[in-house]
């Protein structure tokens, strides 16, 4: 029996020394491997544009209630699909990225706004609760209401109300441009 578990050993010996010597093409071929997949993972599939995938923009509807319809083709499609088409198309790319960033700084400048004049409008109202009259010997003076609070909200809201707008009109100009770019193309 001593033979036999010297001789077990022995086997174990053996296959941790057939073990190491394969190690290093084992961690090579690993590493290749992993490699290609890291490789492969990091080419992004562009959509091939068809001759006929033209984007056209139709202003839909007057005044208020305007908006606009996108048709890649001649079939309608959703701003989604017309975002994905111009985000797959590498010289578009850059200007439809910023034009989803200028209408994000728009939703922070509105938040901002809609904050800033809350704030200008229940300072107004505080300062506004005193009472405006007393008397002093019979003659009535007036209270000074303070209302700088509120001319500072309302300076912070029309900044910030203008900002909006300003991003609004850069996020148009953008996804024009990118529109544009995508349909030179074709023409």
């Amino acid at each position: 029996m001593g033979e036999f578990n010297l001789h077990k050993s022995h086997n174990k010996f053996n296959l941790h020394q057939q073990f190491q010597k394969m190690k290093n093409p084992i961690i090579i071929t690993v590493f290749l491997v992993m490699s290609s997949i890291l490789a492969k993972a990091q080419v992004n599939p562009r959509q091939q544009a068809k001759a006929d995938s033209i984007i056209k923009i139709i202003p839909v509807g007057e005044g208020r209630h305007s908006s606009f319809l996108y048709t890649i083709g001649g079939q309608l499609a959703t701003s989604d699909e017309v975002k994905l088409r111009l985000l797959a198309y590498a010289p578009s790319a850059p200007d439809i990225s910023k034009a989803k960033t200028e209408i994000t700084w728009a939703r922070v400048s509105g938040g901002i706004f809609l904050a800033s004049s809350l704030a200008a409008t229940f300072e107004f109202i505080h300062e506004s609760k005193l009472d405006g009259t007393s008397s002093v010997n019979g003659q009535p003076t007036y209270q000074h209401h303070d209302f700088t609070g509120a001319y500072v909200f309302t300076g912070i809201a029309t900044g910030f109300l203008i900002a909006g707008i300003m991003h609004l009109v850069n996020a148009s100009h953008h996804t024009s441009k990118a529109v544009g770019i995508y349909n030179e193309r074709f023409q």
